[in-house]
């Protein structure tokens, strides 16, 4: 079997032996909304051991927006201020699409900042 296989079947075992103990370690998982529930369902046993799932939406534009502003402050970056949250997201809505920001989520963010960096 894979690696991944045995990390599996570890994790199941060890989870199993502190079910119901008042020490269990809490354990969290995360991942694209269609692949965890693809992956707790290949596995019954995860089934039972994650008994809740939480779905966080996806950032929007103005938010990837911000998220990246607070990037380039915390690195040092003077920003003009006519470079807005709401700029920034009306660009982010006109020149990505909306399966290419869904695909990377919060990650949009950390590559404008990556492509500013190159550019200076």
């Amino acid at each position: 079997p894979e690696c991944g296989e045995d990390a599996i079947d570890e994790l199941i075992l060890r989870m199993s032996e502190f079910h119901l103990r008042d020490d269990a370690p809490l354990v969290i998982m995360a991942g694209f909304p269609e692949e965890m529930h693809q992956f707790i369902g290949d596995q019954p046993m995860m089934k039972k051991h994650f008994t809740l799932l939480f779905h966080f939406p996806d950032y929007t534009c103005v938010e990837l927006a911000r998220i990246f502003l607070d990037m380039a402050f915390a690195k040092g970056f003077d920003v003009s201020s006519d470079l807005t949250e709401q700029a920034i997201g009306s660009l982010l809505e006109t020149e990505t699409t909306t399966v290419w920001r869904r695909e990377r989520n919060g990650r949009v963010s950390e590559l404008l900042l990556s492509g500013v960096r190159t550019q200076v």
